[in-house]
């Protein structure tokens, strides 16, 4: 029951943005009541975390996966295409994930994103072109500015043009990456 309405919790988000996540809708969705659910969920923002939780551990799955995929001439390159493509290609789950009540109570969710930035961080981690001193500062710096630029690439309706705009996101990211910026 709880995967079903995990399941179902995300649909709805996927769908309709973080509004659509309703008990009732989830419960209808599942074929059960609302009062099922609340044995695996106290609330709404307990549901709400679960799915948050589940959207970054998918989040560090896949940029791990694209960094071992070897598609890319850097680590960090990997790690930036994974973060931008899950941001655009799920962009209604990515904002719930973002939602202050959803991290604020929830040491889960916290740790869950914690999680995600270690994934990505770790792609800079014996990249020749980033002191050792300097990992956490450029993947702080990379993973602000990716998400960033992710949400303005998500608000893209033209598939090409986001394309297009997320190539040169990460044509950007290696050229801040520079040794001559490096020092």
């Amino acid at each position: 029951m709880r995967r079903r309405a995990l399941d179902a919790a995300r649909s709805l988000v996927e769908r309709g943005g973080a509004d659509a996540l309703q008990l009732r809708r989830v419960a209808t969705e599942v074929g059960s009541g609302v009062a099922s659910l609340y044995y695996h969920f106290t609330n709404k923002d307990a549901l709400r975390a679960a799915v948050a939780v589940e959207g970054w551990r998918e989040l560090a799955q896949r940029i791990e996966h694209a960094m071992a995929s070897g598609r890319f001439p850097h680590r960090i390159d990997a790690a930036n295409a994974a973060l931008l493509a899950f941001i655009r290609r799920s962009p209604n789950l990515y904002a719930l994930m973002q939602i202050e009540p959803s991290r604020a109570g929830h040491l889960a969710v916290r740790e869950a994103e914690h999680q995600a930035f270690e994934a990505f961080q770790s792609s800079l981690r014996g990249d020749d072109r980033v002191p050792a001193d300097r990992v956490e500062d450029i993947a702080r710096l990379c993973w602000v500015l990716g998400r960033g630029i992710a949400s303005t690439v998500q608000m893209e309706n033209d598939a090409a043009l986001a394309e297009r705009l997320e190539q040169a996101v990460l044509r950007g990211f290696a050229f801040l990456l520079s040794p001559q910026y490096m020092r």
